[in-house]
């Protein structure tokens, strides 16, 4: 008798209690890689003899007469690392050599965590991952006195910077819960000049609305397609300006574009678990989409956790209705959550008790503490340089139609965090097959569908590796295609842009590594092969729809429609 958990059965409350002096397990892991070094010290010994010997020579350099040749750098920051591109940061002996003394540090540091004996890879990589955030905070780059740019910026202004950075610190006090400001609010208003494409809510549920977009062609493809954006943030990441939106250049393509508008919930949808998200989000929109558009099917867009759920839908359809989802296409998608990247450090056992403990006293994990936690996957450049800019520099948050989208977060509902952490992230119950929905086992192993996935090379939410395992899992056609950049800017770049790049090929070896070195590399976007992939299994062309909805599903109100408006 098969005794596995299934996923329609309640989340365990596994591991241990809550420690609220250690919340995340942080200091528990710290120490036990402590003790290990303790116990054989050699490897440690090892580590500050390099680090000694390498600081000598940094200061022997910065001694040497300025006619002299220059010694080249024992290391540089890293290729993304934006902290010391000031020239004096090389140019100035001594800069260099407080530049260079502090990435040694920070190397020696990792180096040591890492040749720990006896330590597993889960603690390792946390201790290690928290060891980075507090050398990050350390940077000289963070102290005024020793970063060239406020130095200069306060000898021009006299001094006034730090009288703006303070009036910035207060109004982050007043304004944004004592947290550095990314963007300007104020610049933006959704569906004035963010989330602009016209359109129309066409069905609504407690969870979803479904945005119907208008044609811009005359003739459209009869499969509509439906966009299942992430609900940790809002849809419009897909319609941020015209000339980026990827929800027009659908429509422009002459794609019938439908999206579901997840509602931002409060503590009354506590009770809503993943398989509710199911169930109200892709299921209902698909099923009201295809008698919209008079289909059979639809075509579907699965974003992040977004993906995550229509990778979920799609092994319970196969089982139970294979004819309502066709092609499929997944942005930025975790199936297998084996190595789920840098998040993997903030839910461990301690962590996942203590946010337990809090979201289930709240009803809703907090918008903001979501925030923080993506913020803190690029400390560097969401957190510490905006923190310059705005303290000590003085200068005013930026208008970023992307960092505006960034801010306008969601909270999630106490059960759908609960079981997505628990079935995911801890069990990986998905990809083993061990999950239930309605009471049918489901396993993408059964999903037929053809299917064209996009990983970011650079992404740290949904790693590239990662996200290809699903070429493994699905048993259909499945087309892998890698972009550059992030989580965010390897999907959303339009064609119009004229940067970037991406990797293609149509056969997917069993190891990631092979499949990109036998990738060819093209520069530009990834935009239009999706687009010729989608119309290809799109159907015939047919007249353009007169107007959105039909006499079952009226238009309800105009594209944003209501739910994107409530603010957390």
């Amino acid at each position: 008798m098969d005794e596995r958990p299934r996923g329609d059965e309640p989340v365990p409350a596994s591991g241990p209690a809550a420690d609220p002096l250690d919340p995340l397990g942080i200091g528990k892991a710290s120490l036990g890689v402590w003790q290990a070094l303790a116990a054989r010290p050699d490897a440690f010994v090892q580590t500050q003899m390099k680090l000694a010997t390498a600081w000598m020579s940094v200061a022997q350099a910065s001694t040497t007469p300025p006619d002299a040749p220059k010694a080249p750098p024992l290391i540089e920051p890293a290729r993304n690392d934006s902290r010391f591109k000031h020239p004096a940061w090389t140019e100035n002996p001594t800069l260099d050599a407080l530049k260079q003394g502090y990435l040694l540090a920070t190397q020696a540091m990792l180096e040591t965590i890492e040749r720990a004996p006896g330590i597993d890879d889960e603690t390792r990589g946390r201790v290690a991952f928290f060891a980075k955030q507090f050398c990050d905070a350390m940077s000289p780059t963070n102290v005024p006195f020793m970063n060239p740019a406020v130095v200069e910026e306060t000898l021009r202004s006299g001094g006034r910077n730090f009288q703006r950075g303070a009036e910035n610190v207060l109004d982050d006090i007043r304004d944004n819960d004592g947290r550095p400001a990314l963007v300007d609010k104020s610049a933006f208003t959704v569906g004035t000049n963010v989330a602009t494409s016209k359109g129309d809510v066409v069905f609504r549920n407690e969870l979803i609305e479904v945005i119907q977009y208008a044609a811009t062609t005359e003739t459209v493809h009869a499969t509509p397609l439906l966009i299942v954006p992430p609900w940790i943030n809002k849809f419009y990441i897909l319609d941020l300006q015209p000339a980026n939106s990827l929800i027009k250049y659908a429509t422009d393509g002459g794609i019938q574009t439908f999206v579901v508008s997840w509602r931002n919930p409060d503590a009354s949808l506590a009770h809503l678990g993943f398989e509710d998200y199911l169930h109200l989000g892709p299921l209902a929109a698909a099923d009201a989409v295809r008698t919209i558009a008079s289909s059979p099917s639809v075509n579907q867009i699965g974003y992040c956790i977004g993906g995550t759920l229509t990778a979920m839908e799609l092994a319970y359809l196969a089982k139970t209705d294979p004819s309502l989802v066709g092609a499929v296409t997944f942005f930025a998608a975790l199936t297998d959550f084996t190595d789920a990247g840098d998040i993997k450090h903030f839910i461990g056992p301690e962590a996942r008790a203590f946010t337990r403990e809090r979201v289930d006293r709240n009803g809703v994990l907090d918008a903001s503490d979501m925030a923080d936690t993506f913020n803190m996957l690029r400390s560097n450049d969401l957190i510490w340089n905006v923190a310059i800019n705005r303290y000590l520099l003085g200068r005013d948050a930026p208008a970023f139609d992307l960092l505006y989208w960034n801010s306008d977060a969601t909270r999630l509902p106490a059960k759908m965090h609960r079981e997505y952490l628990e079935n995911m992230y801890a069990r990986n119950a998905l990809a083993r097959g061990e999950l239930s929905v309605a009471g049918t086992r489901v396993d993408l192993r059964d999903v037929k569908n053809d299917v064209y996935t996009v990983a970011s090379r650079e992404d740290h939410i949904a790693p590239w590796r990662s996200v290809y395992r699903m070429t493994q899992l699905f048993s259909g056609d499945t087309r892998f295609r890698l972009g550059h950049s992030g989580h965010i800017a390897g999907i959303i770049n339009a064609p119009g842009a004229g940067k970037g790049k991406y990797w293609a090929s149509d056969v997917n070896a069993p190891d990631p590594e092979a499949w990109l070195a036998a990738a060819e590399e093209r520069s530009g976007s990834w935009w239009p092969d999706w687009l010729d992939w989608l119309r290809e299994r799109s159907g015939e062309r047919v007249a353009a729809p007169a107007a959105t909805g039909s006499a079952a599903y009226p238009p309800l109100a105009a594209a944003p429609g209501t739910y994107v408006l409530e603010k957390s």
